[in-house]
């Protein structure tokens, strides 16, 4: 009779054992997945507060376009809801379709400032040469993008 007590004393022990295991195991993806999902939220509401637009004046292309210095400036207004860190992390820029590294950017109200905010203009200016003819600037902050087409003479 005692064997059986025994029996059940162990058997009883391993279920413990495992379901400790199991429940632990658990805990540890349900806060993993907690984790990703806080962090994809943040950034889900990061690219809703995000907009920019592209407010250069298309009909005075050498506003836009300097021969002598072979360059585009842009002028790129904050339209969202949100201030954006361009010190670390500078817009995208694309000229007719390719990317432009490392363009210099400054917010006009405060130059040396590395935060874009609600509503202020940042200068973006690209080292490009340019033929005459139709050209297309798209600068992209996170997920938004604005696109500008314009004429160089």
């Amino acid at each position: 009779m005692a064997s059986v007590s025994v029996s059940h004393l162990i058997i009883f022990i391993a279920a413990l054992t495992v379901s400790v295991g199991v429940a632990t195991t658990l805990t540890v993806n349900v806060q993993s997945m907690t984790v990703s999902m806080d962090e994809r939220g943040e950034s889900v509401a990061k690219d809703i507060e995000t907009d920019v637009t592209i407010i250069s004046d298309p009909g005075s292309p050498a506003s836009i376009y300097d021969a002598d210095n072979e360059s585009v400036t842009l002028l790129v207004k904050n339209t969202g809801d949100r201030a954006i860190e361009v010190g670390t992390d500078p817009p995208d820029v694309l000229i007719d379709g390719q990317y432009q590294p490392a363009p210099t950017v400054a917010v006009v109200s405060d130059p040396d400032g590395a935060t874009w905010g609600e509503g202020d203009v940042l200068r973006v200016v690209v080292s490009k040469s340019l033929a005459e003819g139709e050209h297309r600037a798209t600068v992209r902050v996170n997920s938004a993008e604005d696109t500008l087409r314009f004429r160089v003479n």
